[in-house]
């Protein structure tokens, strides 16, 4: 039988116990994935250092800060991605993601639009007319908020989150018969999206349809929505 020379085997243990950028971004996701943050960090570091102009190595360990609460050492990896990556989508809505945490909400609307400004349509664009609409409610800009979401249910018919958001909008303007539809809508789309049965409910209530209203926190509740169990002891059997 064959052995291995002592050369051999020294050879044999560095081919496998060598890892290459791209090992250490497989190992990295792979923690990622499983949401071991310090497994991932070491790993898209170790990425990071062998390939410092690749914009995913930064993209990816900003994602992981980001999820593990590190808002400034994400945005700083994210900003540094799209420094090597001035157009890619997913690391502006993720910049926009920590600014956000960072309550530097200015910062966060230029990414959120220049997302738009790149993609007209698109999953990214959705999330980035959400956030927008969110803003403006925050600030009780109706108006604007209305217009981002009145953009999102052109552009994607089938967001329930869309729908649901502007019938809280137009719940908030009175504009309480076309906030039912589009609550209504959301629904059907998305039966189990507990805050449209919700907002749909308050709706009815100011219309004095209070049995629908009930049957409306009754499926909030239904949906797992313990918020509602108060107004369902105070308005209803």
């Amino acid at each position: 039988m064959r052995t291995l020379t002592l050369s051999s085997l020294v050879l044999f243990r560095m081919i496998t116990m060598a890892q290459g950028p791209g090992d250490d971004m497989l190992a990295g996701m792979s923690a990622l994935r499983k949401e071991d943050h310090p497994t991932a960090e070491l790993a898209f570091s170790r990425a990071v250092t062998s390939e410092p102009s690749n914009a995913k190595t930064w993209y990816y360990r900003g994602v992981n800060r980001l999820t593990a609460g590190d808002a400034q050492g994400a945005w700083s990896d994210l900003d540094q991605a799209l420094k090597l990556a001035p157009d890619d989508v997913n690391s502006l809505l993720r910049r926009a993601e920590a600014s956000t945490q960072l309550g530097a909400e200015h910062m966060a609307t230029t990414d959120l639009q220049r997302v738009i400004e790149l993609r007209p349509t698109g999953p990214a664009t959705e999330h980035a007319l959400l956030q927008l609409g969110n803003f403006a409610m925050a600030k009780t800009d109706l108006v604007a908020a209305k217009g981002f979401y009145d953009r999102l249910v052109i552009i994607a018919p089938l967001n329930a989150f869309g729908w649901c958001d502007r019938g809280i909008v137009l719940a908030a303007m009175h504009m309480d018969d076309d906030a039912l539809v589009d609550l209504d809508k959301a629904i059907t789309i998305d039966p189990t999206l507990d805050q449209a049965h919700v907002n749909k409910a308050i709706v009815l209530f100011r219309m004095e349809r209070r049995q629908e209203a009930c049957d409306a926190l009754h499926q909030a509740h239904d949906m797992g929505d313990r918020s509602v169990e108060e107004l369902m002891l105070i308005y209803c059997d």
